[in-house]
This record gives structure tokens, sequence and C-alpha cells, in this order.
């Protein structure tokens, strides 16, 4: 299973990175992102471009922007699935939403597929609600859009 998840750190992505995080893309999405997604994320928003890395590996991503409404969203967010279950998900989550919160921002956006128990879950445990359903917005499902509002 590799480190303990008090031994991952985040920290912010590096070019160096990119070649894992799609890796972990392609992994764990149908409908995987393409290269040029990461690299523009990386250079218009990188203080929002995290990876957790355990043991010298990179083990998940999450990257974002700050949207009109001042709120972040998140634009993808992914963990290897041999290392899931084990809170680096919520990991990487809580320390977007500091660096949210350190930028002055209100709230945190994101999309989920209706189907992904898993992901609704965690969202759910971290104080995430479904503000309104988005059809089709995935080519095999739905997706709810979920916000956060900090005090």
């Amino acid at each position: 299973m590799g480190s303990e998840v008090s031994e991952c750190v985040v920290r912010n992505a590096t070019l160096k990175d990119l070649g894992r995080i799609i890796e972990i893309e392609k992994k764990s999405f149908e409908y995987p992102y393409p290269a040029t997604v990461f690299v523009s994320e990386l250079f218009l928003h990188p203080e929002l471009f995290l990876v957790v890395e355990c043991g010298g590996l990179v083990k998940g991503y999450i990257t974002g922007f700050t949207t009109a409404n001042n709120c972040c969203h998140v634009a993808s967010i992914a963990v290897d699935p041999d290392s899931r279950g084990r809170g680096l998900g919520k990991k990487l989550m809580t320390f977007f939403e500091e660096r949210c919160l350190k930028h002055g921002i209100k709230c945190v956006e994101l999309e989920v597929s209706v189907r992904n128990a898993r992901a609704l879950s965690v969202y759910k445990k971290l104080g995430y609600k479904t503000i309104k359903v988005l059809p089709n917005y995935y080519p095999d499902s739905d997706a709810y859009l979920m916000r956060k509002e900090f005090e």
C-alpha cells in the first residue's frame, strides 16, 4: 500500500509532475482531459494545482481556478486507483479549500457524476451541498453541481 497518509505531503504541482498526473487522470476517468488542460492549469492557476506525494511518488492531484462569483472551482481531482480509500482525496480537498480561504475566496464548487458514489460520499462528509443537477454533463451521465460555503 505504500506510506501512511500522515507521511504524505501536499505540495504545488510542477512541470515534472505532469506525466504522472496525466497517467492518474487516464486511469481514473473514462473520458480523461487531454494533457493540454493540465499544462494550461499549471501556468494559469499554479496556486490551485496541488499534488499529494507519498514516498516520493505522486498519488493524486487537484486543480482548479477562481470564478467571477468569488468561488474556487475544482476542475479535476483524482487519486491513483491503487491508493484510493486511504483519505488522500480528502487530504487534497482540505488543502485546496485552505488555499482558497487564504486567497479570500468564500466558497468551493465542483461537478461530480451522479454515479460516482465514492466521491459523493467524500464531498458530503466535507460539507458540500448539491446545488443542482446538470443533465448530460458527462458523455454517460448527469452531474451534480456541489458547493461548500465558507463562513
